[in-house]
């Protein structure tokens, strides 16, 4: 059985969810790791029992032998990641968002075709298993002509957070649109197929000293014809919630990424157990999936194409809703 051999760009905190995540898999090995900084890529590597380390992408690559790499970067740094990985031969697993650009993110699809290497994104929340079944059901025209779908994030966070990299327009790409929604933004157009164009947009400043914004509206109409609006916050203090709520002519459901809250279909039960997931977590399944794609010389299941759809939506809710409006 061929060895993956997986190279970690970026050591951040999610880091070590692909730790875990590649450590569930027999035949893959994590052999180095590639950080801004000599010293803290040395503790982390040495916390792990990595031995081959340092700053340059292409020397640890070489040295450790790698044939694919996870980019754990902040955002804008995504497209550094997945150039050079790519040129190099290696098969990639990518942070989400792909990048904040929409043109970046072109040039990282192309560059992975062109050296015939993988490209997967890490929208895992695609993995929890209600939503395939929810999927399923708008499908197959069981649940009608689908005419609202609408998403809510509202993930608090403390000042203290924006004292790095996040909330900046270079790095983050923007506020809790790009970073805190994406996963949910990208649910809802994995789920309507896409979408058409934005109607209205507005950003707002309401708790934190940033540049982006921390609040923010979005109504959307999706391929499929649904109209709905997207909230993304995180100025709500005691609050850490996720939801979308799908309505058709024949019913609706409601559902975070614990389960399905509402549903109620026209000649339709709700299987038993359909939120209970096993006990692999999304991070494994991603990674399952990964070295599935590069076995197999198939897509992954949310390969470039498809990922890259949400910054498109959320490049246009800004450019829709200029500038934050400062409250």
């Amino acid at each position: 059985m061929k060895k993956h051999k997986i190279l970690l760009i970026g050591h951040g905190g999610i880091s070590t969810k692909y730790l875990d995540a590649f450590s569930m898999i027999n035949n893959t090995e994590i052999v180095g790791v590639v950080g801004r900084n000599e010293e803290k890529v040395q503790v982390f590597a040495k916390a792990h029992n990595i031995s081959v380390y340092g700053t340059d992408i292409e020397t640890v690559a070489t040295l450790s032998g790698a044939t694919a790499a996870v980019i754990c970067t902040p955002n804008a740094h995504h497209y550094e990641g997945v150039m050079v990985a790519s040129k190099l031969g290696l098969h990639c697993l990518c942070e989400k968002p792909l990048h904040i650009s929409p043109s970046k993110q072109e040039e990282m699809i192309a560059s992975c075709k062109t050296n015939n290497v993988k490209l997967a994104v890490s929208y895992m929340r695609r993995f929890i298993s209600h939503f395939p079944f929810i999927k399923e059901v708008i499908d197959s025209g069981k649940l009608g002509r689908i005419m609202v779908v609408d998403a809510s994030i509202k993930n608090y966070r403390k000042k203290e957070y924006y004292e790095s990299w996040h909330g900046t327009m270079d790095l983050d790409g923007g506020g809790p649109f790009i970073q805190q929604g994406s996963h949910l933004i990208d649910l809802a157009l994995w789920l309507c197929g896409g979408y058409q164009q934005v109607l209205e947009a507005k950003r707002f400043q309401v708790y934190h000293d940033i540049e982006t914004e921390d609040h923010g509206y979005a109504i959307v109409q999706y391929n499929n014809g649904a109209i709905g609006m997207i909230t993304a916050s995180t100025a709500t203090p005691g609050l850490n919630s996720e939801y979308i709520e799908i309505s058709g002519t024949k019913g609706s459901i409601k559902a975070n990424y614990q389960g399905i809250i509402a549903f109620e279909v026209e000649n339709l039960v709700l299987p038993e157990n359909i939120s209970v997931d096993a006990e692999k977590s999304n991070f494994t399944k991603l990674a399952e999936d990964f070295i599935h794609a590069i076995e197999t010389d198939t897509e992954p299941f949310i390969n470039g194409e498809s990922a890259k759809i949400a910054t498109e939506l959320v490049a246009e809710i800004y450019a829709k809703a200029g500038k934050p409006l400062k409250l």
